[in-house]
């Protein structure tokens, strides 16, 4: 196969994408993605970062035509791409991979293509867990955000296999920021699952916003374990909350499941609980910050 220049490639994908022509568009996802890893070998960031916004600007025009394939071979292309970067601590370019990606699955989610939301989840989960040990509050927050928009996506599409997934890798880093005692963080992914339950009860996913409690009800018992105590607070009241809306659809086993797992919590006291509102809000308004500068 001949390769293109950076031009031919950009030029040919996005017009291909336009007339749903797959074999063109992997030729020039192909030559972009070897394109974007010499620029990375040559220590050329920036021209690095560049490709990549052109290989999802293509992958997005091509899921917007639901043609699932072409996204996910963009998303397993820009996971490669992400790897690299991590490796060779490249941060720019890293960021610039992971976002993509992002909006890939949430691209791919809102069009209801199961697998290519499921293959942007996990790729988004393993490049989290490469780089998790130099990641700031922000990043953790930010990929926690792309896990929420999927789920969220998927459960407005009536999705629930999206929205198991989303809210599953969601929970796990959950679970892990609170083993770590990172409780900004942990109450981030609080915040967002009980967000991902909000569609899943207007949808009537039932087996979706059971899951969602019981990872809800893991992470706070975590919290407890680690002294959270804002955290398991929250755990509470994100349960609560999605018990009452279980109860209001009529949702049987949700219904149970949030209310079996409110026992877990039964001992929490409620003092200082206006200091821990205040808090709550400076976490979403921190979230609406991040959110703005992934999703503008």
């Amino acid at each position: 196969m001949i390769t293109l220049n950076e031009a031919e490639a950009v030029e040919i994908g996005l017009s291909a994408a336009k007339e749903r022509d797959e074999s063109k568009i992997f030729r020039a996802l192909d030559s972009l993605t070897g394109i974007a890893a010499d620029f990375l070998s040559e220590n050329e960031d920036a021209d690095a970062q560049r490709v990549i916004l052109s290989i999802e600007d293509i992958a997005q025009a091509a899921t917007e035509k639901e043609m699932e394939l072409v996204t996910i071979n963009s998303v397993l292309a820009l996971g490669k791409l992400a790897r690299t970067s991590a490796e060779e601590g490249y941060e720019s370019a890293l960021t610039k991979a992971f976002i993509a990606i992002g909006r890939l699955g949430r691209g791919a989610a809102a069009h209801s293509l199961e697998a290519g939301s499921k293959v942007a989840a996990a790729t988004l989960m393993e490049i989290w867990n490469l780089s998790k040990q130099r990641q700031s509050q922000e990043k953790t927050i930010a990929f926690s955000i792309f896990f929420k928009e999927i789920g969220a996506s998927g459960a407005r599409q009536g999705s629930e296999e999206i929205v198991l997934n989303a809210a599953h890798c969601l929970g796990e880093i959950g679970k892990k920021v609170a083993t770590e005692s990172f409780e900004l963080e942990t109450i981030s992914t609080l915040l967002l699952l009980e967000e991902i339950g909000k569609p899943a009860v207007e949808e009537y996913l039932d087996e979706a916003l059971s899951s969602i409690a019981l990872s809800i009800e893991e992470i706070g018992k975590l919290s407890l374990k680690k002294g959270l105590y804002a955290a398991a607070l929250q755990s509470q009241w994100a349960l609560e909350a999605l018990r009452v809306q279980a109860e209001e659809k009529l949702m049987p086993n949700s219904s149970i499941v949030t209310e079996m797992a409110l026992d877990s919590f039964k001992d929490i006291g409620h003092a200082d609980s206006e200091e821990k509102v205040e808090k709550f809000q400076e976490i979403k308004n921190l979230q609406k910050k991040i959110h703005y500068t992934l999703l503008p």
